[in-house]
């Protein structure tokens, strides 16, 4: 706010202080008349031609560039008073060509009788080119960070495969570009810094070799971390030889890696570097200059990654030292991740464990408190329902016999008739059921006990244009059984097959030697069952029919079950069911 004691300033005091703001100006300005002479110059334009301002001054717009005509151009070619761009050429008073960008931008004079005014904005090309170079680079390293973070936390890898990924994201071509890297990871047990792991060539043939093998590798850092060759993997033989050397206690404060570690930042070691543990780290790499990045969380130190370019000689720049530290953090995120997630997976295999064997206890004892349940009511059925159960089925029979075929009385009597038998083979299954296994057994011949079985039903299955076909192959191997058992077993299944088919249809009844056993099977092309069905199928009092008691299949699996074998039941793929079993072999004596 101007007043007496601060005056307000005159036009000629501000382009007094815009003209030495110019001239202090790091930035190549050039200030010209519409003539084309410098009027002023800037501090930095003085350093690009190489020459003081006062000898600037009045200097023609030819002897500034070696293609003048070039602006002059730009500056017909605006109209509007506009900044334009040109690339040129000065050549300083060193005697340098330097490739110049130089933007023009033109403005009226304050006095109308006053002529244009042309301010020249110069820089020089080559530090143009190496700042884009810098962004591109730090571009590209940015990308290069998201491809490491999905390769560390995309591809499910456990701790040993996150650490041999690390390395690798160190030194793949697609990656960091490191020569070599070394990891070494706080170990709580034994309170040091532990060499775990490293990757790179031992020698400059080996290096080209390998970097002619990663030609062929996967180009994206995903796929060349998930599908590391391990034919490379044969070369890291020498480094990791180094890194099981390393070994620092973690109470050696001073040693440059629990430095670094401690401290949080990464470190470049070069020649001139002389602290506590440098020489050491030299002498077990064998190199004078490497960097050391820190890996640290929330929770505290995980370890460090020693990196150097002990092969090609290439000098780490700060840009590699900044992303190298970038990178630590990922690792150190990854590898803590992973730890806590395996010993998380480990507490719930113990939680399942655990939770598994109570449950199988619980259904172990519910299911010994449902068969006794069971049994006692056999039991009470058995002594309640049998006496009565004949005597109804005893009288309804009489009155079937004395009631003539076209009396209604007599479909009544051949309902209460069927109906008591169904009752009767009920309480006879329940009895089965709860029946101790028999211990009497004979070594007989599977082959002729299958047989049998099949040729009882033969006449029922032609009766249901159902064809029979048996196919045995079990020869004469003979198994330790109860034969009225196993047939009992048989008999089930190709009943369960002939009401499955309800009509015309095929049966086989096949056996076949396998290893340690016999296999018997009976197949039918019928509907098949409900897949969701098969675990409970010979669950007791489970049926499929409605008529059915529900402890058929149940009890041909407490048969084989006590003759040592196993009982499986299964849809065909080409349509049908299929019921098999297995019974084993005798044991050879000793």
């Amino acid at each position: 706010m101007s007043g007496p004691d601060n005056p307000a300033l005159t036009p000629p005091d501000v382009a007094q202080l815009v003209a030495a703001s110019l001239q202090q100006s790091d930035m190549a300005l050039v200030l010209l008349d519409r003539a084309g002479l410098v009027l002023t110059a800037s501090v930095g334009a003085e350093k690009l031609f190489g020459c003081s301002s006062p000898e600037l001054l009045g200097t023609e717009l030819a002897l500034l560039f070696t293609e003048p005509d070039e602006l002059r151009k730009a500056a017909k070619a605006d109209s509007g008073h506009a900044a334009s761009g040109v690339q040129l050429e000065v050549r300083n008073d060193y005697g340098e060509v330097l490739p110049v960008d130089v933007k023009a931008s033109f403005f009226e004079a304050p006095k109308p009788a006053e002529s244009d005014y042309c301010l020249l904005l110069i820089r020089d090309t080559r530090t143009r080119q190496h700042e884009d170079e810098l962004r591109a680079a730090r571009l590209a390293k940015l990308s290069l960070l998201n491809q490491v973070s999905e390769a560390l936390y995309g591809a499910q890898l456990n701790l040993d495969q996150i650490l041999q990924a690390v390395l690798v994201c160190m030194t793949a071509g697609q990656g960091l570009r490191f020569n070599r890297a070394f990891l070494l990871l706080v170990d709580p047990k034994t309170e040091s810094l532990q060499g775990e792991m490293a990757i790179g060539p031992s020698n400059a043939d080996e290096a080209s070799r390998i970097w002619r093998d990663l030609a062929h590798q996967p180009s994206d850092l995903f796929e060349m971390v998930t599908s590391y060759d391990q034919t490379i993997k044969q070369t890291d033989v020498a480094v990791n030889e180094i890194v099981r050397h390393m070994s620092i206690p973690m109470n050696d404060e001073e040693n440059i890696l629990i430095r670094t570690m401690s401290e949080g930042h990464v470190r470049g070691v070069g020649r001139e570097t002389d602290q506590p543990g440098v020489e050491t780290l030299r002498h077990w790499l064998g190199c004078h200059e490497f960097a050391i990045a820190p890996m640290c969380t929330r929770r505290g130190p995980v370890g460090v990654i020693v990196a150097d370019n002990a092969i090609s000689g290439t000098t780490i720049t700060d840009l590699d030292l900044e992303f190298l530290q970038m990178f630590a953090n990922q690792s150190a995120g990854a590898i803590e991740n992973s730890r806590l997630y395996t010993e998380l997976e480990q507490r719930l295999s113990d939680l399942r464990t655990a939770h598994k064997k109570q449950r199988e206890d619980q259904e172990t004892l519910l299911k010994m408190e449902r068969l006794s349940v069971m049994g006692e009511t056999s039991a009470i059925v058995a002594h309640e329902l049998r006496n009565p159960l004949v005597a109804i089925g005893g009288f309804a029979r009489s009155l079937t016999r004395g009631i003539e075929a076209g009396d209604p009385n007599r479909v009544a009597a051949t309902i209460i008739v069927e109906e008591v038998s169904r009752m009767e083979r009920i309480i006879h299954d329940l009895l089965d059921f709860i029946r101790p296994p028999k211990l009497l057994r004979q070594a007989l011949v599977v082959d002729e006990i299958v047989g049998q079985a099949a040729e009882k039903y033969r006449p029922r299955a032609e009766e249901a244009e159902i064809e029979l076909v048996l196919d045995l192959q079990a020869g004469d191997l003979v198994v330790e059984m109860h034969p009225g058992e196993i047939q009992q077993v048989l008999q089930n299944f190709l009943i369960n097959a002939i009401q499955a088919l309800e009509g015309p249809g095929r049966i086989e009844v096949r056996s076949r030697g396998v290893e340690g056993g016999i296999w018997v099977a009976v197949a039918d092309n019928g509907p098949g069952f409900d897949p969701e069905s098969v675990e409970k199928l010979h669950t007791p009092f489970f049926s499929t029919k409605p008529t059915g008691s529900g402890l058929g299949l149940t009890i041909c699996a407490q048969i084989i079950k006590a003759h040592g074998g196993v009982i499986e039941a299964e849809n065909l793929s080409g349509g049908g069911a299929e019921f098999s079993f297995i019974l084993p072999l005798p044991k050879p004596e000793a």
